[in-house]
């Protein structure tokens, strides 16, 4: 089929063809030979009277028109995708939709793997394909290579809807053999001792905390860094480090490790966890169905006050009796 004599299968070609830079890749991404690819990029080069890729040594590189040609192409084909997904009705039971869903492995723990057990009843042939957030997941979103995002506020990405989850804050974890059970953390330990600190991803992402407090007077010293929070407790038993993590995740982690939960001596503000979406998924039932689903699981979430917040607070004091209300 054509369109302003452009052969609209071409548009699939140019939009693998822009994101792999290469014919081979392209090729094996789409299924089709190399050849195939070759004359399809031809064709391209034909109608846009443009090289689209050039070679520069041993790679190939984006002409400019080539480049901005990525996003409109993308928004077609995503346009395309969300038209063909377009049904008067939606059958989670039947689904055989693969969901691909970034965010950190803290809101795996302590929501998306509550998500996934209930999908598991109600939609039993879905799959779920879950990643952490890494400096490459705006475009991973732009692109339509996720269907969601799940993040604090900050790294939400311009243009498109969101949604609030569930709201946390910040607990320090430590060993529970180098902390008495009543002992509370005091700001002079806290900037004194050393921490357990958490950035994933090739490009280092670091966490809400870390950022708040390198914007302050004090510095706060982090002699391991982990790849991710769940090998946090593996690194604080049996030593006197702290780690500073959302309270849930504490929480979680202190039920299944000999580790203690004890307030932040330090003021940091609490942060939402929002879901968003492609601006052009947003009438796909499946997607609408699964961010209902993932409402329904924030809202199930336990309290997040730490066991030692309630030891601390007064015990409510009961009425004295006198002579005047004693019965019998």
């Amino acid at each position: 089929m054509r369109f302003e004599k452009l052969d609209l299968n071409l548009l699939v070609v140019l939009d693998t063809l822009l994101a792999t830079r290469s014919v081979n890749r392209a090729a094996e991404k789409l299924f089709l030979s190399q050849p195939a690819t070759s004359l399809s990029l031809r064709r391209l080069r034909e109608y846009f009277a443009d090289e689209l890729l050039q070679s520069v040594g041993k790679t190939q590189v984006l002409t400019p028109l080539a480049v901005e040609l990525v996003k409109p192409v993308r928004d077609v084909l995503l346009q395309v995708q969300a038209i063909t997904r377009a049904r008067p009705s939606f059958d989670p039971a039947t689904s055989v939709r693969r969901f691909r869903i970034e965010s950190s492995d803290y809101v795996i723990s302590v929501l998306l793997s509550d998500v996934v057990r209930r999908a598991a009843k109600l939609a039993p042939l879905m799959t779920f394909d879950l990643r952490t957030r890494g400096p490459q997941t705006s475009e991973h979103l732009e692109g339509g290579e996720i269907e969601l995002l799940i993040s604090p506020e900050f790294a939400m990405v311009p243009g498109h809807p969101s949604e609030p989850l569930f709201e946390d804050g910040f607990s320090c974890l430590v060993c529970a053999q180098q902390f008495s059970e009543r002992e509370s953390l005091t700001a002079n330990r806290y900037f004194a001792s050393a921490h357990v600190g958490v950035e994933w991803g090739s490009g280092r992402v670091v966490t809400i905390d870390a950022r708040l407090i390198a914007t302050g007077s004090r510095a706060r010293r982090q002699d391991v860094i982990a790849p991710s929070f769940t090998l946090v407790p593996e690194l604080l038993v049996g030593t006197a480090r702290i780690a500073t993590l959302p309270t849930r995740l504490a929480l979680q982690m202190a039920r299944r490790f000999p580790l203690r939960v004890l307030g932040c001596p330090i003021k940091i503000p609490r942060f939402i966890e929002q879901v968003q979406w492609h601006r052009h998924q947003e009438r796909d039932p499946a997607i609408t169905w699964l961010r209902s689903l993932l409402r329904e699981a924030a809202l199930a979430l336990p309290a997040e006050q730490s066991r030692a917040a309630r030891r601390r607070r007064p015990a409510k004091r009961k009425p004295t009796r006198t002579a005047g209300n004693r019965q019998g």
